[in-house]
């Protein structure tokens, strides 16, 4: 038991302290997240988190670990860490006297009510310069008919999240080592950057939504990308995909974390009457398409197979 423990912090940082107690490896703590080697993961893959993967809500408790795609609340965490009802119990009243006892909802990120974006804010943001452009490869035409957006005063990408009825519904600011969800509890796991002007029979499943516009910029026949805004891809992102593609190809970063999210989207996905493929990386070192030469992605491409690339 930790009653103890845990009943004697009741300091401003009570999360911090609970998620300690249980043995997380906390990696950062900033504004509303707390980052940490992800304390589920070797019992979802049967290895220990090689790098910090995994990020909880300091306001909900809701967590998710991009690497795995474990994903809960507070209370499911504990359940999980120590197996004991008993320990779930203490941290409940713990939490109700530390004054966290939101943390105890059983909260469903995917059906939240969906917050208004700031519009005046969203309009305010300006035409990315083209040098810019030019550095990653990206057609003006292209990042005009994506809605890419740049922010001037904090020098940050500008990334509309677009429901796929066309609803903005927010954006994601993007910058080299970060970025941030606007406004906080946008649903981007319930759409797919692209997903409102897909046209095509072939779909590039990619992390990274400037790489979407970067694959639109080269002007392949009959395939588009979408993007699921980081290595997690959620259920709804599957089905979105599957009910406007006919074909897959699987094109998340070649690193331990698109490796990982790759086998879980093969698994989990429901198959396209066209099937499902993987991006060839076998001819570059590129980590993803946005770090590849034109050529080198007409090959990835077009070589993909029903042999994924990490075997």
């Amino acid at each position: 038991m930790m009653t103890s423990r845990l009943m004697s912090t009741t300091t401003g940082n009570d999360l911090v302290a609970v998620l300690e107690k249980l043995g997380v490896d906390i990696t950062t703590v900033s504004g509303t997240e707390v980052g940490a080697r992800c304390p589920v993961h070797e019992l979802v893959t049967g290895r220990v988190d090689g790098t910090p993967s995994w990020s909880m809500n300091v306001n909900t408790g809701l967590w998710i670990c991009y690497a795995c795609g474990a994903r809960g609340n507070l209370t499911q965490l504990v359940t999980q860490l120590t197996g004991s009802t008993d320990e779930v119990l203490v941290v409940n009243q713990f939490l109700i006297e530390s004054g966290l006892e939101r943390l105890r909802e059983q909260l469903d990120a995917e059906e939240a009510p969906i917050p208004s974006p700031d519009m005046s804010l969203f309009r305010s943001f300006k035409t990315v310069p083209e040098h810019l452009l030019l550095d990653r490869h990206i057609d003006p035409e292209m990042s005009q008919r994506h809605g890419l957006r740049w922010d001037d005063h904090n020098e940050h990408w500008i990334i509309p999240i677009v429901s796929p009825d066309r609803d903005l519904w927010g954006w994601q600011a993007k910058s080299k080592g970060y970025f941030r969800n606007v406004p906080t509890g946008v649903p981007k796991s319930r759409t797919l950057f692209g997903a409102d002007g897909f046209k095509s029979r072939t779909a590039l499943l990619l992390e990274s939504p400037l790489d979407v516009v970067r694959l639109a910029s080269l002007s392949l026949d009959n395939m588009q990308g979408l993007a699921s805004f980081g290595a997690h891809v959620s259920t709804e992102q599957l089905n979105i995909m599957v009910s406007k593609a006919d074909k897959i190809v699987i094109a998340l970063d070649n690193d331990e974390a698109g490796i990982s999210a790759g086998q879980r989207v093969f698994s989990q996905c429901p198959r396209p009457r066209g099937g499902i493929f993987f991006l060839r990386y076998e001819h570059t070192n590129a980590k993803d398409i946005g770090d590849m030469t034109n050529d080198e992605i007409e090959e990835a491409v077009h070589g993909a197979t029903a042999i994924p690339w990490w075997l």
